[in-house]
């Protein structure tokens, strides 16, 4: 299974090969892991490769956090994205921009 952005085809990463891990979570199979290039890569945990990336916001992804099919980022541009991880194909569901970058996003107890 493959997991793409709506629309787009699997695209090299936006700032080269060479990256800076800002934050990763676990979710399901995959990894997804946040970059200072501002896009979310994404590693197959069972077949160890890289699968596909992202790119979300400008100045990097600071923070995220994974809540069941949701996947929410907060960026140095300050903007707070929310993509939808259902399926094989990811949406852009909603964004906020802030006056500041974000530099921490979590969820309540309660989710």
């Amino acid at each position: 299974m493959q997991y793409f952005l709506k629309s787009d085809v699997c695209q090299l990463p936006n700032t080269g090969l060479i990256r800076q891990y800002t934050f990763a979570k676990v979710q399901g199979d995959m990894l997804l892991a946040g970059t200072t290039g501002g896009e979310i890569c994404v590693f197959s945990l069972a077949s160890a490769i890289y699968r596909a990336s992202m790119p979300l916001t400008s100045n990097g992804i600071l923070c995220g956090c994974v809540d069941s099919d949701f996947l929410y980022v907060g960026g140095g541009d300050g903007k707070v994205k929310k993509v939808a991880l259902a399926g094989g194909s990811w949406t852009l569901t909603h964004e906020a921009q802030l006056d500041s970058r974000v530099m921490s996003v979590n969820l309540s107890n309660d989710g």
